[in-house]
């Protein structure tokens, strides 16, 4: 049964343009196209509150132009809500537990709360943070932007189709990539026959040994040439004059990419899948799946250009649909293992300093 949304409140750590917190808020504000119209969620408050920050004109332009109720407390923000939506610093790769948890306080029982970017900064954080909303009725996920991308060519998986390997090509800091490699590489995954059933055992590269590791078969070069060959922005000579290149059959990768670094997951039924992260390489995210039978399946997830990065469009049409019906679009099982993954890689990346 739909509710109907009186107020929604936004708890974020930052405000800029751009920022995560601003192309959400401004959608759920001002308006988002859905259904090839621009629709805002209609009579509902929007209301915000700026955690641990100063004064900040841009959120009080909006409180003057569209009527942003702006909160000093988080009481005040939470009081008589329906939903939640909280928003991390940055790139949202680093989660505020203690904010979190006292968000889950005040949210009113039978609520929902949608978090951008990791649910906790480790498993165990996680699984407490729906524990209690769980106590309180509150139905909650995580997720991002890549989790709801435009695919070029705009193709999914078919249910249920068995897979034996899979790539995904990513560029950013650590650990900024590699999360967004989750998001987008994970929604694929689950499609496979059996679904996610986990991971038992996370590997790092970096340098020499990616391509070593490429060599060897630990991550399959075939599939780094297929997700290539979907980016229309390879960097080098095709940046240069507009030329065609199979970067890689040419061994120009290795000459391109700045730094590169992978990860390599070993899943619990069986499956490979490999995080690459390359910059200087391509500028888009790329990725590539195995069936079992070698038929490959590959794919762009489209990231829009800044400023209206309209992947955000997206995100808030699924956010806004998850408030109104109260059901998950996607297990949040895949939050808790991207909050183990990111807890795992960042573990690999301080013992390897």
């Amino acid at each position: 049964m739909n509710r109907k949304l009186k107020k929604i409140a936004f708890i974020v750590e930052e405000f800029s343009v751009p920022s995560a917190a601003q192309q959400l808020v401004d959608r759920f504000l001002i308006d988002h196209p859905r259904r090839s119209e621009l629709q805002r969620v209609n009579d509902c408050h929007i209301a915000l509150h700026l955690s641990g920050a100063a004064e900040n004109t841009e959120v009080r332009r909006r409180e003057k132009d569209f009527g942003l109720l702006l909160s000093d407390s988080l009481s005040n923000a939470l009081a008589n809500a329906d939903a939640c939506v909280l928003v991390w610093h940055g790139h949202g790769t680093r989660a505020n537990s203690a904010l979190l948890t006292e968000a889950l306080e005040k949210l009113p029982g039978g609520t929902a709360c949608f978090v951008h970017g990791v649910l906790d900064n480790t498993l165990e954080g996680a699984r407490k943070n729906l524990q209690q909303a769980a106590k309180r009725r509150i139905q909650m996920l995580a997720g991002m932007p890549y989790a709801t991308s435009f695919r070029l060519p705009d193709i999914d998986l078919k249910l249920g189709t068995p897979l034996t390997n899979a790539l995904i090509v990513v560029q950013g800091p650590p650990f900024d990539a590699e999360l967004d490699a989750l998001q987008g590489l994970l929604p694929v995954l689950e499609r496979r026959r059996g679904g996610e059933t986990g991971v038992r055992r996370v590997r790092q590269l970096r340098g020499a040994e990616v391509w070593a590791a490429g060599e060897a078969g630990e991550w399959s070069k075939r599939l780094l040439t297929s997700a290539l060959s979907r980016s229309n922005t390879p960097q080098g000579d095709p940046e240069k004059d507009g030329r065609t290149q199979d970067l890689f059959s040419l061994g120009l990768v290795p000459k391109l990419a700045r730094d590169p670094r992978a990860w390599l997951l070993d899943h619990h039924d069986g499956l490979r899948s490999a995080i690459l992260v390359l910059d200087g390489v391509v500028a888009d995210v790329n990725l590539a799946v195995e069936m079992r039978g070698g038929e490959i399946f590959s794919t762009q997830l489209y990231r829009p250009p800044l400023p209206a990065d309209h992947n955000f469009s997206r995100l808030a049409a699924v956010v806004e649909d998850f408030f109104v019906s109260g059901k998950a679009p996607w297990p949040v099982q895949r939050d808790l293992l991207i909050a183990s993954l990111m807890e795992t890689m960042t573990a690999h990346a301080t013992a390897a300093r």
